[in-house]
């Protein structure tokens, strides 16, 4: 019973990240492929399939050619389905309640894990979030949905509350954002090696104080008045 846990597949998988860890890989077969912070995968490559599973966190892929990719796809399996592709640049990340794919070149099919035999293609440049059940509507690309690789989350008019939780994928511990500066919208370049030093330099572009009551427990707020 323990084998068949979320936990344990996390913890037994073959690859993965801690906690702020970035890390590239390649794979039998040349594809490349890196991980996120907090992301654990298994491989499973024979002569008959080429397949990733995503046990949790975010995945960037670029597929090598296969002259047999026909007949030997690139997969990946995660929780809500399996994206399938001949050959493309893409990520994969599965979060709490659904999981986000973004085309960057070629296009995959979403295959959902109820209802595997229909299949969803998505474009260069398309996004989409999907569940088990349904997928919703492709829109493009955010724009630096791919800058993770290189250690850093650009902020283009991005919410506050939106990028404090990106930060906090990257940190241990807690990271809350004061509702009353959620909505305060975010411009610049921000890193996700030293989140320290991100949220010092959020603090130098907005109204905002960050209060830490441990190196594990921070808040970002407004400045309060007369505070010293």
């Amino acid at each position: 019973m323990l084998r068949a846990t979320d936990t344990w597949q996390v913890a037994s998988a073959g690859h993965s990240t801690g906690t702020g860890e970035i890390r590239k890989m390649t794979l039998p077969d040349g594809t490349r492929v890196t991980l996120a912070s907090a992301t654990a995968i298994d491989v499973r490559f024979d002569a008959s399939e080429r397949l990733l599973v995503l046990r949790r966190g975010e995945i960037l892929v670029a597929t090598a050619h296969d002259p047999d990719s026909a007949q030997r796809p690139f997969r990946v399996q995660g929780r809500d389905g399996t994206v399938q592709t001949p050959g493309t640049r893409f990520t994969l990340r599965q979060d709490e309640h659904a999981t986000r794919v973004a085309v960057f070149e070629g296009a995959v099919e979403i295959r959902l894990a109820h209802t595997p035999a229909h299949a969803v293609r998505i474009a260069t440049c398309y996004s989409a979030i999907f569940s088990a059940h349904i997928v919703q509507s492709a829109a493009s690309v955010p724009a630096g949905a791919m800058d993770w690789e290189q250690g850093v989350l650009v902020a283009d008019n991005m919410r506050l509350d939106y990028l404090l939780a990106e930060l906090a994928r990257y940190r241990p511990g807690l990271l809350r954002c004061d509702s009353a500066v959620a909505s305060l919208t975010v411009n610049g370049v921000f890193s996700l090696r030293d989140t320290d030093r991100a949220l010092h330099n959020l603090a130098l572009a907005l109204p905002v104080q960050i209060v830490a009551r441990t190196r594990y427990w921070v808040t970002v707020q407004a400045i309060i008045q007369g505070a010293v």
